[in-house]
């Protein structure tokens, strides 16, 4: 509906030309210009006008509205727009339902744009958590609804360490698990971090005690993926919170993919909690035991895996979002570039695309390398040259491998941490080189010498 000028809007009891009530969900009534409403709304204008059993002399009744909703509603009606700082986490969900319902298109298309901006922040002032958590609260999960899954895809973009139990609910956190099943899709939290705040939120359903008891035992992810030596066993002080804990637990277990976690992790940090049932923890150790593959500790893709600009030759640049890395200058010296993610143990794939490259390496590396030289000439590091050569910790060994980056191929590393093994593809071409026992820390990473640029493809 095509909107007048604006009028101006004010909500007061009994304001001169209001000659409508409006009364909400919570029993507030509010006042409103019968003739505006209908004019500006076509849902108005039917039970004003048309509909008219709905209404009782001056007064149609809105029994799912609140009256703060509402208020949001007749302003916009009145103005064709919102003031600033109007929508929140608190009201986005109720407001966009009442939009929906006045079939006010525009306004539904600025709250869209809402979830948008607060999904997007950085840190704690990104409110997709949360969103979502408000979402399920409201809106039905078995719908094919467009919201929860895009606010779905927000919070698998965060770190789930870095949020705290009282941002993200039990509900939210199951409905982020059943829609993240696609290993093509961003995932960014390893799978012991998502029992982890599984743990926490039930903790939460029994108290804030219990919630600090049980964060004192699980380190987050930073803290125990570059090794660790947990010593603390002794729950006999929490036994009774542990218990109440593993019945607010259990409906999420399923959800949780305890393959991806290491056996030294469930044996040191999780077993002793007994939140887990011994029968799922038996015939996960079974699985390590017997299967030389372990899964990735991520469910899917890792957006965070980037250049380093930390972790980069002086004469390379990285690009604003840190998938491209290019020659800064052309002085025809080597340097060298890693990501910013370290692999300790599963399987890791990273697919680059170079481009208009006279010489690149591509390969792998331990901390020490030098930056301001290439990875070949390290003995932290492995790498295949594109001139059709390998280089395993500074010894160089012609393979007659096949030449890419003259002007556009794509290679990629296939990194195995649990058999420590590693296989490069170029541009289709399979295992042009496999490398076995290989260190148990690694980087990906890239060297250039004059020209070119190498990008990470979307998704790494």
């Amino acid at each position: 509906m095509t909107h007048q000028r604006p009028i101006s809007f004010s909500i007061k009891q009994n304001v001169l030309n209001n000659d409508l009530e409006i009364k909400c969900k919570d029993g507030t009534i509010l006042y409103g210009n019968r003739a505006i409403l209908a004019a500006r709304s076509e849902v108005f204008d039917r039970i004003l006008f048309i509909r008219t059993s709905e209404i009782s002399d001056k007064q149609v009744s809105f029994q799912k509205i609140e009256a703060s909703v509402m208020k949001i509603i007749l302003e916009y009606l009145y103005t064709g727009s919102i003031s600033d700082g109007t929508l929140s986490t608190e009201n986005a969900f109720e407001t966009l339902n009442a939009a929906d319902f006045f079939q006010l298109k525009n306004l539904q298309d600025q709250i869209s744009e809402f979830y948008m901006k607060a999904s997007q922040k950085e840190g704690n002032d990104n409110k997709s958590p949360e969103l979502l958590s408000k979402a399920v609260q409201l809106m039905s999960l078995a719908a094919n609804n467009g919201i929860i899954d895009f606010l779905v895809d927000s919070v698998a973009r965060l770190p789930l360490d870095t949020i705290t139990p009282d941002r993200l609910s039990f509900q939210a956190l199951q409905c982020l698990l059943s829609k993240s099943n696609d290993e093509n899709k961003i995932f960014v939290t390893s799978e012991y971090s998502i029992l982890r705040i599984a743990i926490l939120l039930s903790a939460k359903k029994v108290s804030q005690e219990a919630v600090t008891a049980l964060e004192k035992r699980l380190p987050v992810w930073d803290k125990i993926k570059d090794g660790f030596d947990f010593k603390n066993n002794d729950i006999s002080n929490i036994k009774d919170i542990c218990v109440a804990t593993a019945d607010n637990l259990s409906p999420i277990i399923e959800f949780i993919d305890f393959r991806r976690i290491n056996g030294k992790i469930l044996v040191d940090i999780i077993e002793p909690l007994n939140l887990i049932s011994s029968g799922k923890l038996l015939t996960v150790y079974r699985f390590h035991t017997y299967e030389k593959k372990h899964p990735s500790p991520f469910r899917g893709l890792k957006s965070h895996i980037k250049w380093d600009n930390n972790s980069c030759g002086p004469n390379l640049e990285i690009s604003s979002d840190g998938c491209t890395v290019s020659r800064k200058v052309n002085p025809n010296v080597w340097n060298t570039v890693r990501t910013n993610y370290l692999m300790i143990e599963g399987i890791h794939k990273l697919r680059v695309k170079i481009e208009n490259s006279n010489y690149t390496m591509i390969g792998i590396c331990e901390e020490g390398i030098n930056y301001s030289d290439y990875i070949g000439a390290s003995l932290y590091g492995y790498c295949l040259y594109s001139e059709g050569f390998q280089y395993i910790k500074g010894s160089c060994e012609n393979i007659n491998s096949p030449r890419f980056g003259n002007v556009s191929s794509e290679v990629i590393v296939h990194l195995n941490m649990d058999d420590k093994t590693c296989e490069i593809s170029v541009d289709g071409k399979e295992n042009v080189v496999r490398w076995t026992n290989i260190p148990s820390k690694l980087y990906f990473a890239a060297s250039l010498y004059n020209s070119g640029n190498v990008t990470i493809a979307k998704g790494n």
